[in-house]
């Protein structure tokens, strides 16, 4: 199958690409930052430059690799990053899928879309609505949920309008082993790293550690992503462990897996205006339909990450 990937360069376009490629698939994508492209061009038949807001551009591309498979990973998905630039957020993570939409529509109706979403349109919860599943209605509660939101409905349209081929997955916060450090795990597990080795001032900043939050290790997403593509499936899903963890267990566990001593102060810049409190989801129907079910445990993935970054730290 040849799969594109959007966003190819990101945290989870890195690692969907060695689970395609290990599993024979044929993989092209689009990067936007140049950044450290050389495990992936051992990998990939071949990268393409370019911005999803350039539909021209775009166009040509996609034309040029003429996917059986479109993941569509690019996002803005750092939620500070799209509340101060709503305007960048929306023109990428709405207007870019719409491109997307509008090429296969337009260009190759066959081609199956595999379009990431986020859990996080499900917003805040009243307690008695958890786990959300698929039929709970989207509450977007920050400026990238809503983003998403609208580009999950508007996938959800070029689906029934004009009977595209496409999978929309709701995926739960996932981590693993080369996350950026501007979301919380790595964030801990950096830091975390930082005092073991020695480095820095042994202080761990942090924002709101009472959220709960459903994590999934990279490596489990991508299998599903995988799963879903060679399966040909089609509709909506949830894509979760079933259970919240709270963010301050985390951290513990991370400070124990170190053996590190620390101390730790709140940072008022890494509070979010508005924070959702607890957010887990179903996976029964993905798993049903595919037979994906999570597989690496949480302290699993904490070794990893943390290990990640005492390796970067150490060179």
């Amino acid at each position: 199958m040849r799969v594109f990937i959007t966003g190819i360069e990101g945290f989870v376009g890195r690692h969907l690409v060695m689970e395609l490629v290990k599993a024979g698939h044929e993989v092209s994508g689009l990067y936007f930052d140049k950044m450290d492209l050389d495990e992936i061009e051992a990998l990939a038949e071949r990268l393409y430059r370019g911005d999803l807001r350039d539909s021209v551009s775009l166009n040509q591309i996609l034309d040029s690799a003429r996917p059986d498979a479109i993941v569509h990973l690019a996002a803005i998905s750092f939620v500070p990053a799209a509340s101060s630039d709503p305007r960048t957020a929306w023109d990428i993570n709405l207007g870019g899928t719409l491109n997307i939409l509008e090429w296969i529509r337009v260009a190759k109706p066959d081609t199956h879309l595999l379009f990431v979403s986020t859990s996080e349109v499900y917003g805040r919860s009243d307690g008695g609505d958890l786990p959300f599943t698929e039929e709970t209605p989207l509450r977007p509660a920050n400026m990238y949920s809503a983003t998403k939101a609208s580009a999950d409905m508007a996938a959800d349209q070029y689906r029934s309008l004009f009977s595209l081929r496409i999978a929309t997955l709701r995926p739960a916060n996932h981590i693993g082993p080369g996350q950026s450090e501007n979301f919380v795990v790595s964030s801990f597990a950096r830091q975390v790293a930082e005092a073991a080795l020695g480095l820095g001032d042994g202080v761990i900043r942090v924002g709101n550690l009472s959220a709960m939050r459903d994590f999934l290790d990279v490596r489990d997403v991508v299998r599903a992503y995988r799963l879903v593509l060679e399966q040909q499936i089609t509709g909506i899903f949830n894509l979760g462990s079933g259970k919240a963890e709270r963010i301050s267990d985390i951290l513990d566990s991370l400070v124990e897996i170190a053996g590190a001593r620390i101390s730790v102060v709140v940072d008022k810049e890494r509070l979010r205006p508005v924070d959702v409190p607890i957010i887990f989801i179903s996976r029964e129907k993905l798993s049903a339909e595919s037979g994906w079910t999570p597989e690496i445990p949480l302290i699993k993935t904490l070794e990893d990450t943390l290990k990640c970054w005492k390796d970067k730290l150490r060179k």
